[in-house]
């Protein structure tokens, strides 16, 4: 096993510290790393399964989020952060419909559900892309 070993000269004394391999950098073969931080987080740590792709098909909503309303896009986040294990965000930071959350940025996401607002926007992201090339 490949250890990557890390010098620690803390209070004037140096220790080898090992980093565990899942805080290591990826990289290819030319040493240049495969993804910056910010597009891991973007990527679930479990592959999607095609015949899971219910996740992304919730309840009676339109395949097109920019027709959702107020109540429909709440319902979304609700269902969304549920899917995955997360606490249940205010809704009320959500007041809008699909047509407002389609001009919403990542970090405008992320302000308003800061555990999960990654996961929002991607999802959000992915219903918007099948909207519109289908």
């Amino acid at each position: 096993m490949n250890n990557q070993v890390v010098p620690d000269t803390m209070f004037g004394i140096s220790s080898n510290l090992e980093v565990p391999w899942f805080a290591r950098p990826v990289y290819t073969e030319n040493c240049k790393p495969v993804y910056t931080e910010e597009e891991v987080e973007m990527y679930p740590l479990e592959p999607l399964n095609l015949k899971k792709e219910n996740k992304f098909e919730n309840q009676n909503l339109s395949k097109d989020p920019r027709l959702w309303s107020r109540d429909e896009v709440c319902s979304w986040v609700l269902h969304t952060c549920s899917n995955h294990n997360l606490p249940a965000p205010n809704t009320d930071r959500f007041l809008m419909n699909g047509k407002a959350v389609c001009l919403m940025s990542l970090n405008m996401f992320i302000s308003r559900v800061p555990l999960g607002g990654k996961l929002l926007y991607r999802d959000f992201q992915i219903r918007l892309g099948r909207a519109i090339h289908n």
